[in-house]
């Protein structure tokens, strides 16, 4: 798993923008808001020199496809069997790769957030609901956040649409999730299939 920071200059974006697709660099033009149209190019742009680096590929010649509800993936050929999965909130990217086996990855800024019982009764357990209503107010946004990244996580791994996913989501063995300390203004989480893995991070990944 790699950090990547999403506070960088325009002279640094502009030079991330030519490792792009066309498809992915029409995607950013589309992007009405500026600092949206950034982190889609940082991030884009960490993905394929990550995977260039496993790959032993120029990064703008790693093609992508599609998956389940919408989640992408390596083109054919992929002899490593390598699978990925990234996300992003506020500055902080997460990437996560993994060999022969399906991987989900979430991040969420913590801030405050005024629906979050709202949000819970309708997306997660009773059970969960239960706890995050018995919290102080100060403690809420984040517990919410952690049970948030977790299930978003796991319908990630299993190629669901979050929005689909989320509320049908139960604990099983197949999956299984591992919280990540990103410090007090971050909570995530990588969720990959069976329990035979762990988590090897990267730190900050330097472009």
């Amino acid at each position: 798993m790699w950090e990547v920071s999403l506070d960088i200059d325009d002279a640094a974006t502009a030079e991330l923008a030519t490792v792009l697709s066309n498809d992915e660099s029409e995607r950013a033009n589309r992007f009405v808001e500026e600092r949206a149209r950034r982190q889609y190019v940082i991030s884009r742009a960490a993905i394929r020199r990550i995977l260039a680096t496993y790959l032993a590929a120029a990064p703008r010649d790693i093609a992508f496809t599609i998956t389940g509800d919408g989640k992408p993936a390596l083109a054919a050929p992929n002899e490593l069997q390598l699978e990925f999965n990234t996300s992003h909130s506020g500055e902080l990217a997460l990437i996560g790769v993994a060999r022969s086996r399906a991987i989900g990855i979430d991040v969420e800024h913590v801030r405050p957030l005024p629906r979050a019982l709202q949000l819970a009764k309708r997306f997660f357990s009773a059970s969960e609901y239960a706890i995050l209503r018995e919290l102080p107010e100060d403690e809420l946004a984040r517990a919410f956040l952690s049970i948030w990244v977790r299930r978003e996580g796991t319908a990630k791994a299993q190629g669901l649409s979050v929005w689909r996913g989320l509320a049908k989501l139960e604990t099983s063995a197949a999956w299984t999730p591992v919280s990540l300390d990103l410090g007090a203004e971050y909570v995530g989480v990588v969720v990959a299939a069976g329990d035979d893995w762990r988590v090897v991070r990267r730190g900050l990944f330097r472009f």
